[in-house]
């Protein structure tokens, strides 16, 4: 059996998910000015509307700059992140590959102790096919450190 190799991948704030959000969040703006452009008078549906629009920018700024700087390891056996002077250990499940960029969870136990974690191969181009291969390396439960359910 062949194992992944040993990987440490730098964590930080993505400029293309920055430009995803930033493009998915101007698509509601069109369709909001679309939208309102057909209306006579503005009642609270398109006040909300408006509202929604502001609410989205302002919890998808909070939500990249919310994101994760520091080292995921992969060290052939279990996974540890380091970010914001903490040292967590888990397992980790992708949660969107779109070949160049990875959106993982890492599980460290219980559900409000895990993280979201964007990776970009941009991050460490060189190191991206092992992270990749340990991402989806089957690594047994008890080596990531979690207790699997009973």
């Amino acid at each position: 059996m062949h194992h992944a190799p040993a990987v440490s991948f730098p964590l930080g704030r993505s400029r293309f998910l920055a430009a995803l959000l930033l493009a998915l969040w101007g698509l509601g703006v069109a369709v909001l000015a679309l939208w309102l452009s057909q209306q006579a008078h503005w009642r609270w549906p398109q006040a909300l509307g408006l509202l929604a629009v502001l609410a989205g920018a302002g919890f998808a700024t909070r939500w990249w700059r919310l994101q994760r700087v520091g080292v995921l390891q992969w060290d052939g056996a279990s996974w540890q992140a380091r970010f914001d002077g903490l040292s967590v250990r888990g397992s980790v499940s992708v949660q969107l590959d779109l070949q160049r960029h990875l959106w993982l969870k890492l599980h460290c136990g219980a559900p409000e102790s895990d993280h979201w974690l964007w990776l970009e191969r941009d991050a460490d181009p060189l190191l991206w096919r092992d992270l990749r291969r340990a991402v989806y390396s089957r690594a047994s439960a008890n080596s990531a450190g979690v207790t699997p359910p009973v």
